[in-house]
Formats: structure tokens, C-alpha cells, sequence
């Protein structure tokens, strides 16, 4: 239920309502609709000034003229300027809008009604009774085969017979799920036409040329939130069996969860054996020494790590950080990552097996999901078990804001900067993977005051001087870009990503002939870095078919820089290539929008 918030001066209760109302003005103030529309932005906070001081004159037109545009009172004239209708009729359908399509829904509403400018405040109250049951959804088959229609529709038939027999309370008639499919396409309103609690949606997929990929997602329909993935994958004469190979491992999920017991999380069932004191101090300093970006603080946080698991190895937070630490190790490219693969994977195995919704372990096996193994639907339902977990993780929260840029779902992206911001506004490593994140969605000039304020905040690593250069770049800069690079190859000259930069700076400028010479010295010193750097030099030499080429030995060799790469303005003139894009399908990127890798800290 909802109804309007009625304030008057002075009258008990009134701060109550007055601060919800700051709080959903501060949310509009960082969301899409408002953060771009300054003079939007001012002429709401005065009408919700004005409206909470009970100021009845000050919401009149001339008033809201005067205060507001700067009319001269004196000769202002409503019916000859217009601008007051006209510009609060514009707020009124932003807010419309966005309240329209807003997840989750807030705890207040700000209205404008037709015809005044008095601002309502609209509570949003839980309903008496919340909705009970579960729908299961019409399987989304996009493998462009209609044949494998039958097999979907058996699946949604048989796996909503299956919950109806395990006794799950009010499972809808698939009948009734497939009519209500045509009216509503959101989980919101489909949840609320259907009046249930839980919706149950699948896609089957083609994974490579041959094979068949069934995701099977549980989603909260009050929030759209992901509680948990099951997929599996067949061969395509193997899709019926892949469906009831499905059914068993479904039905069980979805019993638990509606009962309470399977939020996603992996609740531990017990009480799991925590570090000493001290341990946790050992365990904390690791923790720092990672936040300083330099190979020797992170060599020795390892080595931390590394020791608690053999001293503590029941406990999953010596096993969960070891694995965070050995990431950010590997971030550096100095060296081969294909043994730190396999034991940071041995590592959130040993944390999740201890702690199956242990917010560490989580994150970093996520990441690998996305960026080695180029899951991404996997790798975004993991990140968001972490972040229902720990809401205040902000390293995996701007993982997540990485994947939807891969998306290229930017308006999702800035919401999860914009929550990171929220629970850390002072860490320099939010603000060191926001800068990189705009650079990569191409707002340079955002991106520019992001890296000022790292540089403000003390950070000095190489990350920092190496992503505000390829900013730079982008923007158009080339001298900029060329003195950030060169300061970052005098500071870090056994940084292989302050030698690469120096090389795409030559390539940029023109000089192909120092930028592969200083290519071959980087590969030289550091054979392992990344494949698809080599094809940002060929796009930026002209050098088509070398470009594709390396991109596709990029893809091959399972490059964890290769979705980082694609998005760069060196390959804006490769784009409409068949090749470039079957690249960037098999890795995962759907959009021009690519996010940069997260360096800022381990956790």
C-alpha cells in the first residue's frame, strides 16, 4: 500500500518523514535521471524545500521564476515565458520515468502532480499479506534452432510438475505462467500478476558449435535479484537428457530456497572454526600490503596468506584471502599465470568447501569465471551471492560494475559505481577502478576528475599513471598520454604494463618501426604479458590482419585482458569485422562498452 506523506511545520513526526525524503533525494541527486540534468536537479530542491517549510507562496509561479530562473519579478510575465510549466512538466516525466522502471522500489516517492507545483511524498509500505509461490517461466531458447522447442517446453512442463509433487507451496499452472508472459515481461510485474514470491526462468543457449547450454536461474520476483544458477551443458542430440539430467539438482534448489534454507549464500550449516587474534592481525596487514599495488607488498601478503593456511587450515578466511592475494599478484603479467590459475581455483575451492558463501571466495573465483573462462552470466549471479552477503564489498561490487559494462548495460554499471561510492566515498581504490571504468565507457572528462582525486587521495602505483595515459589517449591527447607514459616507464621500469605503454604511445604517434622495437623488448623481458596488447599496437600501426590475428591468439590462450582490450578506440575501426566480432561474442562482450580490469585492492 502507499499514500501520501502529509507534512506541516512543526508537527510531530514531520522529521521522521523529513528524512526519508533526504535520503530519496540524495538517490535521485546520484541516479541517471537527475545526475546529468543540473538545472532539473535545482528546481526539485527548491519545490521539496519549499514544499517541506509548509511555504505555500514560495511554490507559485512567480516565486519558482524568480527563486529559480532569475526572472525579474517586476516584469515577469507567465503566459508570454513559459519556462516554469514547461520545465517542471520536463522533471515531472523524468521522475515518471524513472520511478517507473526503479529497482529496488524505494521507501518514498517524490511526485509532482499534474497542474501544481506542490510536491507529494509518497510512503511505499509492505502489503499485509507479501505474495506466496513460484512460476516457472517459459524456457528462452536462442540457439536459433526451432527444433529444440519441444525440448524446452518439456522442461518447463516437467520441472513445474516436479515442484508441484515435491509440495512446494502454490506453483502455477504453466497455462496461467504462459498467458501472464504476454502482458508482463518484467520479473516485478509478472511476480505481481502471478502473486507469487519466486520466479524460476531458464535459457538454453549455444555454447561453441556443437554443444548446448541450459542456465537455470531462481529469481526473487520483488526485486529481480538472482538467488542461484544451475546450468549444464550437452551435446545437441543430448538435449532431452540434458533437461531431465536438470530436474533433480533444480527441484532440490528450489525447495530449499523457498523453504529458507538456500538464499544463494551457502549459508554455512554450522559454526565454522574462526581465526585467533592474532591470525586476524596477520591477516589484516596482508590485507594492507595488497591495497599498496607493487609487487613486493603483494609477493609478501601471499607469503602471509600462504602461512595462516598451513598454521589455521579449517578456517576459510586464510584460504579465501590467499587466493585474493595470488590474484592480485597475478594482475602484474610479469610472469606465467597458468599455475596461479589452477591454485588460486584450489584455494576458493578450499574456502567455499569450508564457507560455501564466503564473500572472498566468491569474488575471486567470479572473477575467473568472467575473465578467464568468459562466463559471464556464471561469473554475474556469483558476484551478486557476494554482494548479498557483504552489501559493503565494494571490491566485488566494482567487479560487477565491469561485467555490465561487457554488457554494455551502462546505466547498471553507474549504479554499481554509484553504490560503491556510497558505502567507501574516501578509498582510493574506488575511485582508481571508477576512473578506470570511465575511461573505458569513454567519459573523459569524468574519468579525468576521477584519477585527480587518486592522485589526491596519495595513490602513486603504476595502475594509476598507466590508466590516466590510455585516458588521455582516448580523449584525444596525445601529449598528455605520451608524459603519463613516460613517467610511468621512469617510475615502474620493470612494470611490463608501463612498457607497454610506452609502445602504444609510439604506435599512436605514428612510429610503428619504435613501437614494435619497444614491443620485442617488453616480450622479451616478460614473455607472458598479455596477447591481446600485441593486437592494440597492430590496430594502432594499421596493421589490420595482424590485429584480428592476435586477438584471436588472444582468445586461444584465454587472455584475462582480452575483454578489457576490445573496448579500446584502437579497434573502433575493426568493429564491423566478422572476425573482431566473432572474438568478442565467444569472450562475452556484447557491447561496444567494455570495463577495465579492477586492480584496486584484493578485498
Amino acid at each position: 500500500m502507499t499514500g501520501p506523506v502529509h507534512h506541516t511545520g512543526g508537527a510531530a513526526g514531520t522529521s521522521v518523514a523529513a528524512a526519508l525524503v533526504d535520503e530519496e533525494m540524495a538517490r535521485l541527486a546520484a541516479s541517471d535521471v537527475l545526475r546529468r540534468a543540473p538545472s532539473h536537479r535545482r528546481l526539485l530542491q527548491y519545490l521539496v524545500d519549499r514544499r517541506l517549510a509548509d511555504d505555500a507562496t514560495a511554490l507559485r509561479e512567480p516565486a519558482i521564476a524568480f527563486e529559480v530562473f532569475r526572472r525579474d519579478p517586476a516584469t515577469f510575465d507567465a503566459q508570454a515565458d513559459p519556462i516554469v510549466r514547461v520545465t517542471v512538466g520536463r522533471l515531472r516525466a523524468r521522475l515518471d520515468a524513472h520511478y517507473a522502471h526503479c529497482r529496488p522500489v524505494p521507501r518514498l516517492r517524490i511526485r509532482l502532480p499534474k497542474g501544481s507545483y506542490r510536491p507529494e511524498f509518497v510512503e511505499s509500505r509492505r502489503a499485509a499479506e507479501p505474495p506466496v509461490g513460484v512460476a516457472v517461466q517459459s524456457v528462452r531458447n536462442v540457439t536459433g534452432d526451432g527444433a529444440l522447442d519441444g525440448a524446452c517446453l518439456a522442461f518447463a512442463d516437467a520441472l513445474a510438475d516436479r515442484l508441484a509433487r515435491a509440495g512446494l507451496p502454490r506453483v502455477i499452472a504453466r497455462a496461467s505462467v504462459v498467458e501472464a508472459e504476454g502482458r508482463a515481461r518484467s520479473p516485478h510485474k509478472l511476480g505481481a500478476e502471478l502473486g507469487v514470491a519466486w520466479l524460476v526462468e531458464s535459457t538454453l543457449t549455444r555454447e561453441h558449435k556443437r554443444d548446448l547450454r541450459l542456465s537455470v536461474r531462481m529469481v526473487g520476483a520483488h526485486d529481480a535479484a538472482v538467488h542461484w544458477v544451475e546450468s549444464a551443458i550437452a551435446g545437441d542430440d543430448d538435449a532431452y537428457d540434458l533437461v531431465d539430467r536438470m530436474l533433480d539438482a533444480i527441484v532440490l534448489r528450489a525447495q530449499a530456497t523457498v523453504a529458507g534454507g538456500d538464499t544463494g549464500h551457502g549459508a554455512a550449516t554450522g559454526a565454522r572454526p574462526a581465526l585467533p587474534p592474532a591470525a586476524r592481525a596477520r591477516l589484516d596487514a596482508a590485507r594492507l600490503l595488497v591495497l599498496q599495488r607493487s609487487i613486493k607488498g603483494t609477493d609478501e601478503a601471499v607469503a602471509i596468506a600462504a602461512s595462516l593456511t598451513r598454521e589455521h587450515p579449517d578456517t576459510a578466511d586464510g584460504w579465501a584471502w590467499l587466493a585474493a592475494a595470488m590474484y592480485s599478484r597475478m594482475t602484474f603479467q610479469d610472469r606465467a599465470d597458468e599455475d596461479a590459475q589452477r591454485e588460486i581455483r584450489a584455494s576458493t575451492a578450499r574456502a567455499l568447501a569450508l564457507e560455501p558463501g564466503h564473500p572472498v571466495a566468491l569474488r575471486t573465483e567470479a572473477i575467473l569465471l568472467g575473465r578467464r573462462d568468459y562466463d559471464i552470466e556464471a561469473a554475474e549471479a556469483m558476484f551478486r551471492r557476494a554482494l548479498r552477503t557483504m552489501p559493503h564489498y565494494t571490491s566485488a561490487r566494482l567487479n560487477l560494475a565491469e561485467l555490465l559494462a561487457l554488457q554494455g548495460r551502462a546505466g547498471e554499471t553507474r549504479a554499481q559505481l554509484n553504490l560503491a561510492l556510497i558505502y567507501d566515498p574516501l578509498s582510493v581504490s574506488v575511485q582508481l577502478a571508477r576512473a578506470h571504468l570511465l575511461g573505458e565507457l569513454r567519459e573523459y572528462d569524468e574519468a579525468r576528475e576521477a584519477w585527480a582525486l587518486c592522485r589526491a587521495g596519495g595513490e602513486a602505483s603504476v595502475w594509476l599513471l598507466v590508466g590516466a595515459a590510455m585516458t588521455e589517449l582516448g580523449a584525444g591527447d596525445i601529449a598528455a598520454a605520451d608524459a603519463l607514459a613516460a613517467d610511468a616507464l621512469a617510475r615502474f621500469p620493470d612494470s611490463p604494463s608501463a612498457q607497454n605503454a610506452r609502445a602504444i604511445l609510439y604506435a599512436a604517434k605514428g612510429d610503428a618501426a619504435a613501437a614494435h622495437a619497444q614491443e620485442r623488448a617488453t616480450r622479451a623481458r616478460f614473455p607472458h604479458f598479455a596477447q591481446s596488447q600485441r593486437a592494440v599496437i597492430a590496430a594502432l600501426c594499421g596493421e589490420r590482419d595482424a590485429a584480428l590475428a592476435a586477438l584471436e591468439a588472444a582468445l586461444a590462450c584465454h587472455d584475462m585482458s582480452l575483454q578489457q582490450a576490445l573496448g579500446m578506440p584502437a579497434f573502433d575501426a575493426l568493429a564491423g569485422a566478422p572476425r573482431f566480432r566473432a572474438v568478442a561474442e565467444r569472450c562475452g562482450v556484447r557491447g561496444r562498452l567494455v570495463a577495465p580490469s579492477v586492480h584496486a585492492s584484493a578485498g
